[in-house]
């Protein structure tokens, strides 16, 4: 049974709490130019919204950083939506979606393209915490395209991820989570992964592909390495999937960007673009952590980062 609606690739309605949030989000990893790359976008029922290019690689300062905040229209869809030079078309779960973004400092135009059908994070066994999300799903596939800021024009021609969450995001309820995506670079292993401690418990989610069939994910086994900062250095994750399959991936972070989201909560979000390998095979991809800044201070300050 399809855990979703023939509409849910489109912004939706307020919950019984009266508001809502809907966030989408692209990610390419390219190792070859050691180039990490992701735009976000997210809008509420009540018209607020933001968006964010960033590219990094090895430097401590981004490439490219794009901040953009301000209104949409509440009759404004997801697949006609244009909102400060950022344009989106076909946002259909099976379609080639188009964005397109234009500024005096950047310009972006790309094409994503899915590798198979979305998936919910409601399909695992852990299933999908209210403080999250109603509902989300993750899908992996192509993107073909380019940015380009002043005289630097950096291709976007590969394996890429995307995601759209809707529902009210509680970021004070987690204590924290890891959030990964990696693909091989001929697309016949995929995985995406989350794991995730709040209120003492512990969950994870996800998938992996193996040529062309998806698989959910039912336990994750992680060990993960940090930096005196406590930013993510590598991740092994031993993953077990609902039919039993087994699938070992590493990841090895070549470049970080730093995003805090300057709500009451200091929550800091930390995005590691990696060279990977998934069974051994030659992979990149994306590895997210979520904390509280006041106790990433706290462990530095104390010297408990090792």
């Amino acid at each position: 049974m399809s855990r979703f609606s023939p509409t849910d690739h489109l912004r939706h309605a307020p919950d019984a709490s009266g508001r809502m949030r809907d966030s989408l989000f692209w990610q390419s990893v390219m190792p070859d130019r050691k180039l990490g790359f992701q735009a976000y976008l997210y809008l509420t029922n009540e018209g607020k919204a933001g968006f964010n290019i960033v590219v990094w690689g090895e430097e401590k300062r981004p490439i490219v950083l794009e901040l953009v905040n301000g209104e949409i229209p509440a009759d404004m869809d997801l697949d006609a939506l244009s909102f400060k030079g950022l344009e989106l078309r076909k946002t259909g779960f099976g379609e080639a979606a188009q964005v397109s973004y234009r500024s005096d400092k950047v310009e972006m135009d790309f094409t994503f393209t899915p590798a198979h059908p979305p998936h919910s994070y409601l399909d695992n066994p852990d299933g999908l915490p209210s403080w999250f999300a109603m509902n989300r799903y993750e899908q992996t596939g192509r993107i073909d395209g380019e940015i380009r800021a002043g005289d630097l024009t950096i291709p976007l021609n590969g394996m890429a991820h995307r995601d759209h969450s809707w529902g009210n995001r509680n970021w004070g309820v987690p204590q924290h989570w890891k959030w990964f995506c990696a693909y091989t670079p001929d697309g016949s292993r995929m995985i995406n992964g989350w794991i995730w401690i709040a209120r003492g418990e512990w969950g994870c989610a996800g998938y992996v592909v193996r040529d062309g069939v998806l698989t959910p994910i039912a336990t994750i086994a992680q060990k993960g390495t940090y930096r005196d900062d406590m930013s993510q250095d590598t991740l092994r994750a031993e993953i077990v999937d609902t039919e039993g399959g087994t699938c070992l991936l590493e990841m090895q972070r070549f470049g970080l960007v730093k995003l805090p989201t300057k709500d009451k909560f200091g929550t800091l979000i930390q995005e590691a673009a990696c060279t990977a390998t998934i069974d051994g095979l030659t992979a990149a991809g994306q590895y997210e952590t979520h904390w509280q800044q006041s106790y990433l201070d706290h462990l530095v300050e104390s010297g408990a980062t090792r």
